[in-house]
């Protein structure tokens, strides 16, 4: 009896990358699922994502913020009055946290973003559970910058 995973993360046929790719675009559906949010971005300085080029508004959103060394939520309060923030397709942003991803070295290699088009409160919870999103995602990018290329991506 073979074994079938619900993952196409367990699939041996696929490149690194592929397998990278996929975990990436998995974090951003949990986050925007587990935050209540428009959208959820992973955005990664170029030297740390070969060969990942998300290009929705989104992302682009999320890449032209300046990048901090720690969490950064605008607004920091919610109000029903807040001017938008900038634009995704349709939505006017009145909402944004950016929190930095880091590499072994401790270095910022890029951020998750949660983007949302109203204000929102940001909670002491919701900061811890973006940490560990954050720590997930830096478990997925130091184990695929350690993992060997299969033997079907070398060709």
């Amino acid at each position: 009896m073979a074994l079938e995973f619900a993952s196409p993360a367990f699939d041996q046929g696929r490149s690194g990358q592929e397998d990278l790719a996929h975990a990436v675009a998995r974090i951003e559906r949990l986050g925007k699922q587990l935050f209540g949010v428009s959208a959820c971005t992973v955005h990664l300085h170029a030297a740390a994502r070969p060969g990942l080029q998300p290009d929705s508004s989104a992302h682009q959103f999320c890449a032209q913020l300046a990048l901090t060394d720690g969490l950064q939520v605008v607004p920091e309060k919610s109000s029903p009055f807040q001017a938008a923030l900038g634009k995704i397709d349709n939505l006017d942003v009145k909402f944004y946290a950016l929190q930095p991803v880091r590499s072994r070295d401790g270095q910022v290699i890029g951020r998750i973003g949660l983007i949302h088009e109203r204000p929102r409160m940001f909670t002491e919870g919701d900061r811890h559970c973006l940490l560990d999103l954050v720590a997930v995602l830096e478990w997925e990018l130091h184990t695929h910058a350690n993992t060997p290329p299969t033997p079907s991506a070398a060709k």
